[in-house]
């Protein structure tokens, strides 16, 4: 007799789990990470996914894939189902790492290169400079520049390249680099140091082997003591460089 009154007990916690609606999924909500995400679009995609259906047989992850596939600064997606009826959504973008000046206006990269707005900066943000004109998007008359998708303004490999080129040198000298100035055509990165002299460097080839080269004749050169307008690194095998007047 127990074991009838356990199994009916049991069959009607599932029936009403699954037939009653209680447990249907009637509200989306979706955490503002970041002011530069397209929220109404989102909120949209997961309500079409989501709402109505039994919150038990929501796959969270097809909600994570399908918002991650709608931008390509969205770093990571954040699903909790909240009981008995809500789906919350959090989304979170890569980091700030770079800015970037472009005349008089200053614009902020995450790690795979994207423009970007709106988030805080990483504390190791990188200041780069353009050493030459890159296309830059137009915007559609009307259309919202926070919903738009970003333009990838340096490829992540170049700004990897930069970043990691800039540790670099500051752990081996006791200088550190103002700022970067990035030549995206003829793929070139030339660091603006604090003694006011630039290194100069082949986006083609390993960085520390460039930088290694200036280690080896720092001594020679003496570039704690006279003053250059420029180290060239470049050329594999040799060092270029320009004394100021």
């Amino acid at each position: 007799m127990i074991l009838v009154f356990v199994v009916f007990g049991i069959g009607s916690i599932i029936g009403f789990t699954i037939f009653s609606g209680f447990f249907n999924v009637k509200k989306v909500s979706i955490a503002r990470s970041s002011l530069d995400l397209p929220l109404a679009e989102i909120e949209l995609s997961i309500r079409d996914l989501a709402l109505g259906k039994n919150i038990f047989s929501v796959d969270k992850n097809l909600l994570q894939k399908v918002v991650m596939e709608m931008r390509e600064d969205i770093f990571r997606v954040k699903i909790r189902k909240k009981f008995p009826c809500e789906i919350q959504v959090e989304v979170f973008k890569f980091p700030i790492v770079a800015d970037l000046g472009v005349g008089d206006e200053k614009i902020y990269l995450n790690e795979k290169g994207f423009e970007t707005k709106g988030d805080f900066l990483d504390r190791e943000t990188l200041h780069l400079v353009l050493g030459e004109d890159i296309p830059q998007p137009n915007n559609v008359e009307g259309e919202e520049d926070s919903e738009s998708p970003k333009q990838q303004i340096i490829s992540e490999g170049h700004l990897n390249f930069i970043r990691e080129a800039v540790f670099y040198f500051e752990s081996l000298t006791n200088f550190r680099i103002l700022n970067t100035k990035y030549f995206p055509i003829s793929r070139e990165a030339h660091l603006k140091t604090e003694q006011n002299f630039d290194v100069w460097l082949d986006l083609n080839y390993n960085f520390r082997s460039q930088l290694d080269k200036l280690v080896t004749v720092a001594d020679v050169l003496k570039i704690e003591e006279k003053k250059y307008e420029y180290v060239d690194l470049r050329v594999r095998g040799k060092i270029f460089y320009k004394p100021k007047d």
